[in-house]
């Protein structure tokens, strides 16, 4: 039982800790190799002579490769096996990022960037899965801790990035290859720490036919809720992380380290706090943290666009950092409100068509972006894309109920109770 486990913080057991730490450190591998592509783009661009709206695809076709197995990856890892799946997707996101580096056309590398994000739409979608079903009683923290560990690997990875770029200009594969290399190898350490008596505990999917339970979650409220904040978010945040690096190299004359740095911080430092944030939405409702976070975003990005000046780098800095704090929080809560919908047993496939209807609607903002900037400049193509969609989460939160869900801590955790 419960209260005979050793507990650790927040009064989660300390075996559950454990197998948050690796989920987490996987995560930052992930997220390592995920947003490194991005800085890469000014030098791929003209090695294979893109042009701005080739450029776009290339950024975000690999979330049409998440999208498409989001569904899949949630249903069958909770048939087949959670940990199964995790060690599938982190081998698969080490080769993808080493693979194509051989490609020597635009085609070429859109099928392996495709193919990475296929690899990383499995990790994702069975990490949260495992995550939000652990122990439900934090289960906005939970996934808020895994989000930290993400923005660990977001700036790690776009920094080194940038750095080998600027040391060997134009040679955009040397970074991927030893990113890619490095991410195969830890596949290796979480085949012998990861637990799937911990991370397979939730089992009840098995016992409903794949058209009933899709039935069921596709029919409920909550999770639509979710998939609406989700998508409403991630087109800012794919559209400005993927397009983002080119745009300011570009057009604010941004280096390819400054662009790391800059995104790193973003995408990386911006989403530490995301655990922090969690916790406030487990303890206060995801309502009111929604409708603060999105405001952020709103302002920051205002700000970044248009009043404050590229030579004002430690501003830039700091405001770019609060703009990931908003960006990262929303992007767990999407998850989370629509968990506090389901059962535990539907967990997995609600996470996955949380994930499968957010990386549709991502995998044109990257194009999006490049249209909107050849037709009307990049100014006027940021500001729809990530104001205007933070605005839209503005009036949601203020419109939607709450849908946090008070669970004793004491009942809450699954690899104790089932």
């Amino acid at each position: 039982m419960l209260g005979e486990e050793k507990k650790g913080p927040f009064g989660i057991p300390r075996y559950i800790w454990v197998q948050l730490f690796f989920l987490a450190l996987g995560y930052a591998f992930y997220s390592a190799n995920r947003l490194s592509f991005a800085i890469g783009l000014k030098s791929i661009s003209k090695q294979l002579a893109l042009t701005v709206v080739q450029v776009g695809w290339l950024a975000t076709i690999f979330t049409l490769g998440q999208a498409l197995i989001d569904i899949p990856a949630g249903y069958l890892a909770d048939r087949l096996g959670r940990k199964r799946m995790l060690l599938l997707a982190m081998f698969g996101i080490g080769v993808t990022t080493m693979a194509v580096t051989t490609a020597t056309t635009f085609y070429g590398a859109a099928i392996w960037r495709f193919a990475f994000g296929a690899t990383e739409g499995i990790w994702n979608i069975v990490m949260y899965s495992v995550a939000g079903s652990i122990f439900p009683a934090s289960r906005a923290m939970i996934n808020g801790l895994m989000m930290s560990f993400y923005s660990i690997g977001a700036y790690i990875g776009p920094t080194y990035y940038g750095w080998t770029l600027d040391v060997n200009p134009g040679d955009w594969k040397t970074g991927l290859l030893t990113m890619g290399a490095t991410t195969f190898a830890f596949g290796f350490v979480l085949m012998k720490f990861l637990r799937a008596k911990d991370t397979d505990a939730s089992k009840d999917i098995k016992t409903m036919h794949l058209s009933e339970a899709i039935k069921n979650i596709g029919t409920n409220r909550g999770v639509w809720l979710g998939i609406t904040l989700s998508v409403l978010n991630i087109i800012p945040y794919w559209g400005f992380a993927s397009m983002g690096p080119y745009l300011f190299a570009t057009y604010k004359g941004f280096s390819n380290a400054l662009a790391g740095e800059f995104f790193g911080i973003i995408y990386g430092i911006g989403g530490l706090s995301s655990v922090v944030l969690g916790h406030f939405a487990d303890k206060y409702g995801r309502k009111p943290v929604i409708l603060l976070l999105a405001a952020l975003n709103v302002t920051c990005a205002y700000l970044i666009f248009h009043v404050i000046s590229s030579s004002n780098i430690m501003l830039l800095y700091l405001v770019g950092g609060m703009l990931g704090v908003g960006l990262h929080a929303l992007y767990i809560l999407g998850y989370t409100v629509g968990q506090d919908a389901v059962s535990t047993g539907q967990i997995g496939l609600a996470t996955g068509l949380i994930g499968a209807c957010m990386y549709f609607t991502s995998f044109l903002s990257g194009p999006g972006t490049g249209y909107l900037t050849k037709q009307f400049g990049h100014l006027i193509a940021l500001d729809v894309i990530v104001i205007g969609f933070q605005t839209a989460i503005i009036i949601l939160a203020l419109v939607m109920n709450e849908t946090q869900k008070k669970i004793s801590s004491d009942t809450s955790a699954i690899a104790v109770t089932k």
